[in-house]
């Protein structure tokens, strides 16, 4: 139980078939090299495996719960159908005696070499995306407060469903909101966008349970009011004959922006959201910079900077109208 064998990001990453797991026990016993396990130890009460969780679970299967049969094997075809209790014992000695190569992460890493690691080594059959990556470095209360936000009716329906689940793309939203509430903009911008969302992460983890509660009323009355201004179009780019897809730096600064009006003020653009709407239609029909912004090298601090101040301007135009 000191090995984190069930990390929910490995859900959306794939698990190994009873093929491809046999296939690796027939490579052991072929005296086929494993190739090395990386390990982040900066927990010593619990790892986490940065590479090599499906071989570390299918080994597991095979020898200590006795689950796994052998099958699909392309070589030993004779042992189709054995579990380990059932193999000669110089079959067992062979998967026993097997060495392997570990190397691990070690206490006081610093997180952003921590994430270049998990980046560098992430080798294995469906890498991790940046998203499962962060999940995987920030074990704690952060994971299941992003996961609830993400889950939660107001985000759904502000995004009116449009956000996938699978590989965390919802939960990666969800972050960008809190990084942006988080962290001093000066400071946000003065790092990459990357270490930005690891850096929020880890500020999460460490909030007590009222900030924590401080945050996610903040991000459900932002959603409400995404939803009640912009219906089924809220965080997307504009299309006169179809409804385009969530657009994430859309999310964030839509989000912010709207986070950040008092009550009367978050009235009035509701109130006024026809008007705001046809600004809306204007900016991104005749800005070219902001078109790029929100397009292309999106996490480039710049175009960040470019357009939460322009979403901020259209904004505070409205109200003030």
């Amino acid at each position: 139980e000191e090995i984190d064998l069930n990390p929910d990001f490995q859900r959306y990453a794939g698990i190994w078939d009873l093929g491809r797991q046999s296939r690796l026990i027939e490579s052991i016993l072929l005296r086929i090299p494993l190739p090395a396990f990386y390990i982040d130890a900066t927990n010593e009460e619990m790892w986490v495996v940065v590479d090599g969780l499906q071989r570390i679970t299918s080994i597991k299967s095979f020898i200590l719960d006795k689950s796994l049969t052998l099958k699909g094997l392309e070589y030993l075809i004779d042992l189709v159908g054995y579990k380990f209790d059932d193999l000669p014992r110089h079959h067992q000695r062979r998967i026993l005696e097997t060495q392997i190569t570990v190397y691990q992460i070690e206490p006081g890493t610093p997180p952003s070499v921590k994430f270049n690691i998990f980046r560098r080594i992430n080798t294995g059959g469906t890498p991790l995306n940046q998203q499962e990556l962060r999940h995987a470095l920030n074990p704690g209360p952060v994971n299941a407060f992003l996961q609830r936000l993400a889950e939660s009716k107001e985000f759904t329906d502000a995004t009116n469903n449009g956000v996938r689940k699978k590989r965390m793309e919802d939960r990666e939203c969800v972050l960008r909101f809190l990084a942006l509430k988080l962290l001093p903009l000066d400071e946000f911008f003065a790092h990459p966008f990357g270490v930005v969302l690891n850096t929020a992460m880890v500020l999460i983890n460490q909030s007590n349970d009222i900030q924590k509660l401080e945050l996610e009323v903040d991000f459900l009355r932002t959603m409400k009011l995404a939803r009640q201004i912009f219906g089924d179009n809220a965080f997307r780019k504009l299309h006169e004959s179809r409804r385009m897809v969530i657009n994430k730096p859309l999310f964030e600064a839509w989000s912010y922006t709207l986070s950040n009006l008092n009550d009367q003020e978050a009235q009035s653009l509701n109130s006024n959201r026809e008007l705001l709407l046809k600004k809306w239609k204007e900016l991104m029909a005749t800005d070219y910079e902001f078109q790029e912004a929100i397009t292309s090298s999106t996490a480039d601090p710049k175009k960040i900077e470019l357009r939460l101040e322009r979403i901020s301007s259209l904004v505070i135009e409205t109200i003030n109208d």
